[in-house]
């Protein structure tokens, strides 16, 4: 078993190390291959139908970037001596692509712009990199089941998302997309904020028209949430009476106004008036209305919250945010409803039997296992249901703290309860640590009928350059086992932990270069050695765990010294680092 000090892993690291202001996922262009001049490599020239169109010519690029990051193979933009045609077949169903022969050249073909970028994404996912490019042998036509497939990334408390360059956020919205998904979801991080006038304000809408332009020119919906929690500075006569949380499941984040007092309901809908002002421009698609954790409220005018106040103020704010974005749809969110039982479920089933008209989605979902009110009873107002997946916190603190954490049984597990009945949904995000489970995740949406073991072979495939995945499966299940088993306080497998080390030791030694200097592969391999350092050593304080999480620091740009006082459930658990308004 090696031992590293910070020297010796940071210099194992190689080029990673030094590039962390690199785009994310953007590895050196050829690395890895035989023969990296310009006059020996190999050369694929690409016809690509319909370049006046701005997606069909950023697909073109991201099919280029990503082919000649892994290999060193050039791709060109060709014509007679074309051997892969993009091109768009209305004659499809939009999201839906095509892989197959054509006039002697292969062809990959979407619906729309959006589904050609996803079938450059099966395309991309199911070629070979060894030093010169392989082409895709995947043949077929496929068709998403889901119809809203999307992807909340939580950009707040100074976490990838909130930190990340523009360079970065387009690569990996990018990435993300290829996947498969069709919309992505960031919210006004009030918890943050004081009020207007705070200079975080702005930066914050900045953020979310980033994140929304972004979105949109890759063809993908722009969601945002809203409810009844606020500025930190609200004034103190209207906030809300905090949650009985008995079992310890809703939580009570956030600054949480009452809207069955007047003056707290018009500082709401102001406030909600200004934020859609402040994003004209950037059309929001979709509005999430969320019930609990930020929000609610305890007063006896808004009891049950979730059938009562909750969902007086959604439909209020819906009508509202449509005058502003006539064509957005909306999400109506039941995370924790009934926990405890409260009637929240048949209330806002007896609700929307009566008016029902402004909901398009109910989303659901617990900690834990799916809620069975909509799958034994049925979906209130007979609507399309959606999930929302714990890919970040669950068997984590700090969320992240220990690098990837992939959960793929866990969530063939949960995804086995409701792929007969959900439309979609929105897995929550704190960071990319959790690539691999939002690329599980999208795949069940595409394909309900397709395992998380497929999609995670075919993951390490593309991204970690080999179609060998045993190893690489073996030290994910690995990884899960003690994720499991630390979770919930039980001894951790030592074998276990032993075995994913070794494990990763090996198939680092023998990775192409491109993906071995991949952030993707650095966070699993970052795990493997901090569950040893944590299981088997028993400290994060050895040289080898202080490098570890030195490096998750850097890939995840946190910062070692922040005035966020929230920054440190985001933050890998670095002994020297320094919250000075918030925990160590």
């Amino acid at each position: 078993m090696n031992s590293w000090d910070r020297r010796s892993f940071l210099k194992r690291a190689g080029v990673a190390a030094l590039g962390v202001g690199m785009p994310a996922g953007a590895p050196a262009r050829g690395e890895g291959a035989t023969a990296n001049s310009e006059s020996s490599r190999q050369e694929l020239s690409v016809r690509v139908d319909g370049l006046d169109n701005a997606l069909v010519a950023q697909t073109f690029s991201i099919l280029r970037d990503r082919i000649e990051c892994r290999c060193a193979t050039r791709v060109v933009a060709g014509k007679s001596d074309a051997r892969i045609v993009l091109t768009v077949q209305p004659s499809l169903p939009s999201d839906a692509f095509l892989i197959d022969e054509a006039g002697g050249n292969m062809r990959i073909a979407g619906g729309s712009p959006r589904g050609l970028l996803y079938g450059v994404g099966k395309f991309l996912r199911t070629s070979k990199y060894n030093g010169q490019f392989l082409p895709s042998s995947w043949r077929g036509t496929s068709q998403p089941r889901g119809t809203l497939r999307g992807m909340y990334f939580a950009s707040h408390f100074h976490n990838w998302y909130h930190q990340a360059s523009q360079a970065e956020i387009t690569r990996y919205t990018a990435d993300i997309a290829l996947w498969g998904v069709n919309a992505i979801k960031l919210s006004f991080p009030t918890i943050n904020i004081k009020d207007w006038q705070d200079p975080e304000a702005d930066a914050a809408i900045a953020m979310l028209r980033k994140y929304a332009k972004t979105a949109h020119e890759l063809g993908l919906q722009f969601a945002t949430g809203m409810n009844n929690t606020w500025f930190i500075n609200a004034p103190q006569n209207i906030r809300a009476i905090r949650l009985p949380d008995p079992t310890g499941r809703r939580g009570n984040s956030g600054h949480p106004i009452c809207p069955s007092k007047p003056d707290g309901l018009a500082y709401i809908l102001e406030n909600a008036q200004t934020f859609f002002k402040k994003m004209a421009g950037a059309e929001i698609d979709i509005l999430m209305f969320w019930p609990y954790d930020e929000g609610g409220c305890a007063c006896q005018q808004c009891q049950p919250w979730g059938c009562n106040g909750f969902l007086k103020l959604s439909r209020q704010l819906a009508h509202l945010g449509r005058s502003y974005f006539p064509k957005m749809k909306t999400v109506l969110s039941t995370w924790m409803f009934d926990t405890p039982p409260e009637g929240e479920w048949q209330g806002l089933s007896d609700a929307l039997a009566k008016e029902g008209g402004w909901v398009d989605y109910v989303l659901a979902d617990s900690h834990e296992d799916y809620p069975r009110y909509p799958l034994d009873v049925g979906v209130p107002g007979s609507l399309p249901l959606l999930n929302f997946p714990e890919i970040s916190m669950w068997g984590n603190w700090p969320w992240g703290g220990f690098g990837a954490n992939p959960l793929p049984r866990r969530f063939q597990r949960l995804w086995d309860q409701v792929r007969q009945k959900v439309s979609g949904g929105f897995p929550y995000s704190e960071g990319i640590y959790e690539d691999i489970n939002k690329a599980i995740v999208a795949q069940f949406y595409w394909d309900p009928d397709r395992t998380a073991r497929e999609t995670l072979t075919e993951y390490i495939a593309y991204e970690f350059g080999t179609s060998d995945a045993a190893d690489i499966l073996a030290l994910i299940d690995n990884v899960e086992t003690n994720a499991a088993l630390s979770y919930r306080k039980q001894p951790v497998d030592i074998e276990a932990a032993q075995r994913a080390d070794r494990l990763a030791e090996h198939v680092d030694s023998r990775m192409p270069a491109w993906a071995k200097h991949n952030w993707r592969w650095e966070l699993l391999r970052l795990r493997a050695v901090l569950d040893r350092e944590r299981f088997v050593g028993g400290s994060l304080e050895t040289p080898a765990a202080e490098a570890a999480l030195l490096r998750l620091i850097e890939i995840y740009h946190c910062q070692i010294e922040t005035d966020d006082p929230y920054h440190h459930r985001v933050r890998p658990p670095l002994r020297k680092a320094v919250s000075r308004r918030g925990k160590a």
